[in-house]
């Protein structure tokens, strides 16, 4: 829990925490709930099988508390496991735990095997790491035209907000029942820059389509399309 709290060590989270997420928090359960094993596989399949249970019942737990944070799981794993600690400690009828069994040989090769397999598991997680760090979410140039808010005849909003990498330059085209009505050229708008601009349209008694077109200056091809209805009378 102090690890998490004063680290953001993925390597030293993980060491810390995967003994106390799959292992350590479910032992201290069947150790204060006093189940008797007969087999060390058993116990360690049973202690698996109560750290995945308390783990379930923490994140409920800690999604209702909006506590879901890895601090957060620390402090409900550390507690997990220091109240299975202390009630098997005051009870008087605790069962021992099953005998290790002796250790089994192993042979150049298989040693050999799993040192790959360890190999192999390690350079997948390091490469899932690296491809998550350097993976960047689509994004796209906002474009958008609505009436006045206060419901102005004639009255329209247009705006470009660019998501784009480098700066970018846009025409920018409005028409009005298929006529043309407002054209600005060049626009130039820098990564995460937004602009926009008020256009007062024909005022009429009737409902009118405007639809704005956005080119990209560099290749002058149809970027995005957007429509609306001037506010009437």
């Amino acid at each position: 829990m102090a690890a998490v709290a004063v680290s953001d060590s993925l390597i030293l989270r993980t060491v810390l925490g995967a003994p106390m997420v799959f292992l350590v928090s479910g032992h201290a359960v069947l150790r204060a709930l006093g189940l008797r094993t007969t087999s060390v596989s058993q116990h360690l399949a049973y202690a698996v099988g109560a750290s995945l249970a308390a783990g379930i019942g923490g994140g409920f737990a800690l999604n209702a508390a909006g506590f879901l944070t890895p601090l957060g799981w620390a402090v409900w794993l550390c507690a997990v496991t220091t109240a299975g600690a202390l009630v098997a400690a005051g009870r008087r009828d605790t069962p021992g735990l099953p005998t290790w069994p002796a250790p089994a040989k192993v042979r150049l090769w298989q040693g050999a095997m799993m040192a790959l397999a360890v190999l192999v598991a390690t350079g997948a997680y390091a490469l899932a790491v690296r491809d998550e760090a350097a993976y960047r979410e689509f994004k796209y140039t906002e474009f958008w035209m609505l009436p006045s808010p206060d419901g102005e005849p004639g009255r329209l909003t247009v705006a470009v907000r660019s998501a784009e990498t480098q700066a970018q330059r846009f025409d920018l085209e409005i028409i009005i029942e298929g006529q043309a009505f407002a054209t600005f050229r060049s626009i130039g708008i820098a990564p995460g820059e937004t602009w926009a601009r008020d256009i007062q349209g024909p005022v009429s008694a009737t409902r009118q389509r405007a639809e704005a077109r956005l080119y990209r200056l560099e290749d002058n091809r149809l970027y995005r399309s957007v429509s609306t209805v001037v506010p009437p009378i």
